[in-house]
């Protein structure tokens, strides 16, 4: 029997109708295997019945060499490199363009943040949850249910570093898009799909259809349709999130602040730190010649000052009658630079965090308090959570198992599991309730009052105890002597 490869049109034709209609369906359709067909696509040797097989499937193919070629995956274009300096009006510009979701400059503002040390600190504390937080799969109901989600998770590659990326985007942004890539799995058994975060940069909304759009690599602008095996968009909120849920908008004028402020202090720390001398020659001793430079002894006098405030002399002569000055500012103005950066560094942390969420001085040691930062997760970091498990479920796990299971219903759903904050105090609460259950019990039995099981469950259910306990059974009775 002979034995060829598939053409690369064919491999990314049938790549394509089993991302359409799923790969099982298709294999059907041929009258193979699902391995078969995924060895196929791999382009691994396959006999030349399988090839004629393959080719009746298509629609408008005539041989096996004819088959259309699938839309090339799409490419982002190359990067620019980050703005080195921003003025205020550069800034404000970015502003705008952000809340009229065309992110190129945007992107290039939120590089240029994240080289502040309050921004940095306050962004890294953001995403830091996605490196500690555990998630899973949770598979649908049935066993069919666990079978699908058993397959999704060697299936559904997508890196934490992936997804940390999407969130540290969506948290400046307001919106990440993701883009997914199929390749056949290599047991052949299945199509796996692979998330990468597509570069925001080259997003926009198209304001006359309410469309998002993106330029790539090679041919024109393409729609960004979420769930369509392509794209995933990451969004806080319905509305309009590139404005509402955006932390770039306020962060930026809060890093100008912080900037300038640094520039502002540093430089009136130098006027406030080095002194001045001011030098007075002896009477009849001239301070400039005839050609109006200074004289021999003013320009003496002069180098020796400077010596000795710069430090290298040591000591100095000088005429009698000679003076020196010291000139020194005794403001203390340089306090409003404290004031302005501190505070400018509590907001950056409220910005991204909702919360100062320090112990001590922002940025010094012992560091951030991680409960104070779950205390605010319903809001924030709970909130980005659930944006980005929606993404994933219905934009790469339901695509997954329509392409791999014939239909979505089965598939499953990605979850975090975030730590409960009050789980203490729960505990402590249903250790109190059970306690003062059993004083009761105690002391109703001290008062030989009848305590049976449905006075338990009575009782139990009075104080919130759950499952309640349940009664020994009675002793069985000796037997009487014959």
């Amino acid at each position: 029997m002979q034995t060829s490869r598939l053409s690369t049109e064919m491999r990314e034709r049938l790549l394509a109708q089993a991302k359409s209609g799923g790969l099982r369906a298709l294999a059907r359709s041929a009258g193979v295997s699902a391995p078969t067909l995924t060895q196929a696509m791999r382009g691994e040797k396959c006999s030349d019945r399988t090839i004629a097989k393959l080719a009746r499937i298509a629609p408008k193919v005539r041989s096996a060499g004819e088959f259309r070629p699938a839309r090339p995956v799409p490419l982002p274009p190359t990067r620019t490199q980050p703005r080195a300096s921003w003025t205020i009006e550069a800034i404000r510009t970015a502003r705008d363009q952000q809340m009229r979701a065309n992110f190129a400059i945007p992107v290039r503002l939120a590089e240029a943040i994240s080289t502040d040390d309050a921004l940095f600190v306050a962004r890294q504390n953001r995403v830091a949850p996605q490196y500690a937080v555990e998630s899973r799969l949770v598979p649908a109901s049935g066993q069919r249910g666990a079978a699908v989600a058993a397959r999704a998770a060697s299936g559904v590659h997508m890196a934490r570093s992936v997804l940390a990326g999407i969130h540290r985007t969506l948290a400046d942004h307001g919106i990440a898009i993701g883009h997914l890539t199929w390749e056949p799995a290599d047991d052949g058994t299945r199509v796996d799909a692979r998330l990468a975060e597509w570069p925001l940069e080259f997003v926009r909304l198209d304001q006359t259809r309410d469309q998002l759009v993106t330029r790539t690599r090679t041919g024109p602008e393409v729609d960004i349709v979420h769930g369509d095996g392509e794209w995933i968009v990451f969004r806080r909120g319905a509305e309009r999130p590139w404005i509402y849920n955006a932390c770039l908008l306020p962060a930026a004028l809060c890093w100008a602040a912080h900037a300038e402020g640094i520039a502002d202090w540093n430089a009136t720390t130098r006027a406030h730190g080095l002194a001045k001398v001011l030098g007075e020659l002896p009477d009849g001793v001239a301070l400039r010649g005839k050609d109006g430079a200074l004289s021999e002894e003013a320009s003496a006098l002069l180098d020796m000052l400077v010596g000795l405030t710069s430090g290298d002399l040591a000591a100095g002569v000088v005429p009698a009658a000679t003076k020196a000055t010291w000139l020194s500012s005794g403001s203390t103005a340089w306090q409003v630079f404290s004031e302005l950066v501190g505070n400018r560094e509590k907001a950056a942390a409220r910005i991204y965090t909702g919360t100062d969420a320090a112990l001590g001085s922002v940025g010094g040691a012992p560091g951030v308090d991680i409960a104070s930062l779950f205390g605010v997760a319903t809001t924030i970091v709970q909130g980005d959570f659930e944006a980005i498990e929606q993404g994933l479920n219905s934009g790469l796990l339901a695509p997954w198992a329509a392409v791999n299971c014939g239909d979505s219903r089965h598939a499953p759903r990605f979850a975090y599991r975030l730590p409960d904050p009050d789980s203490e105090a729960k505990h402590a609460e249903t250790r109190a309730a059970r306690e003062r259950l059993h004083a009761t019990l105690a002391e109703m039995r001290e008062q030989k009052l009848e305590v049976t099981q449905a006075v338990v469950d009575t009782l139990a259910a009075e104080f919130g105890v759950s499952p309640a306990p349940r009664l020994a059974p009675a002793p069985a009775a000796a037997p009487e002597a014959a």
